[in-house]
């Protein structure tokens, strides 16, 4: 029933993603059909090769890039070339113009949101607390996605983290996604001279031998961080696993706050932030992409109200990164791919 729930959802996005977008510009430049019995074909094709992809745990590159991009492209397609069909409602003696208009609008959004999939940008915030007495420097990244995206842009991450000032890394999930990701993918993390602290993110959990794929991190100076707590210098850094149920990963978080350390919580998903405990003082979460490709951040919002930022509870921050690597297509619309620098000072005594 699970499958056949699944197969449903994936034939419906099959259309509505890759074939719908196509029927309307098609409608917006030659007056065709919208809905024609013959989608019907080419839907069941995608969907199988979608349904193959997801639940066989596919490696083919040709596959993988088929569906992401397709998935990409279709959705920019969709939001579009919708708002050419209400367009040309408004102003039917103008349709084609309209169709033409939305074609040329495609192409450079398209070409654009993949050039901003492919950069890494530096940001760089600070919190200052009482616990703090001298000064430290934090790199946090997340949703690298090594499988959807290439070892190179590992590279380039790694790169830009050489040339900053810090004590520590930490990677908050979502390292790899998919069963085409081979452990030597992370040779470039060999690279970085600080401790790199590790907590696993929902998709590490679906791909094949996926324990043995973890165990693995230790041979590239990662440290897993499963449901533990490690002191360096004044931090506690906690690093909570995804593959539990929130009202554990509060309760495990509670059990690991030391009250004279300056806790960062590390966990993946920022669903358990408002059952953190107050000795929380930072929590650091990814996962949500910050909608990755726009309007999508709306729809992410639906599931998490913490899309990206910085957001305050009491005497505790939390910080949602937009991630460092993309899912699927490597494509990103007003969103960016980003290494956060976290600077930790003494609050100053006015």
């Amino acid at each position: 029933m699970r499958n056949f729930i699944f197969a449903l959802i994936i034939l419906a996005l099959s259309f509505f993603i890759y074939i719908y977008p196509i029927n309307l510009l098609r409608y917006l430049l030659f007056d065709s059909k919208i809905i024609e019995p013959l989608s019907f074909i080419p839907t069941v094709i995608i969907a199988s090769a979608a349904f193959l992809y997801f639940r066989t745990h596919s490696t083919s590159r040709l596959l993988r890039g088929f569906i992401y991009y397709g998935m990409g492209l279709g959705f920019i397609g969709f939001c579009l070339f919708n708002i050419g069909l209400i367009a040309s409602m408004i102003a039917p003696k103008f349709t084609l113009e309209i169709g033409l208009g939305c074609l040329i609008l495609f192409v450079f959004t398209c070409f654009k949101s993949i050039l901003n999939g492919r950069k890494i940008h530096l940001k760089h915030i600070h919190f200052s607390s009482p616990k703090i007495k001298n000064p430290h420097n934090i790199i946090f990244i997340s949703d690298i996605h090594l499988g959807s995206n290439p070892k190179s842009h590992l590279e380039g991450i790694c790169e830009k983290i050489n040339g900053l000032t810090y004590d520590c890394l930490l990677i908050g999930g979502d390292l790899f996604d998919s069963s085409a990701f081979e452990a030597e993918d992370l040779e470039p993390l060999k690279t970085i001279q600080k401790p790199i602290l590790f907590v696993t993110g929902n998709h590490e959990y679906y791909v094949k031998n996926h324990l043995d794929k973890i165990a693995k991190l230790i041979d590239y100076n990662i440290k897993c961080l499963d449901n533990q707590g490690i002191i360096i210098d004044e931090l506690n850094i906690i690093g909570i696993s995804d593959n539990q149920s929130r009202k554990i990963q509060s309760e495990m978080a509670e059990s690991l706050v030391k009250e004279n350390k300056f806790n960062v919580v590390m966990v993946h998903q920022p669903s358990i932030w408002n059952s953190a405990p107050e000795g929380a003082d930072l929590m650091l979460s990814g996962h949500t992409h910050n909608g990755q490709i726009f309007p999508f951040n709306f729809l992410v919002r639906l599931q998490f109200s913490n899309v990206y930022g910085i957001y305050r509870r009491l005497n505790s921050n939390l910080y949602v990164s937009s991630g460092s690597g993309t899912w699927g297509p490597r494509m990103r619309l007003g969103t960016q791919n980003e290494i956060v620098q976290i600077s930790l000072s003494p609050e100053k005594i006015n």
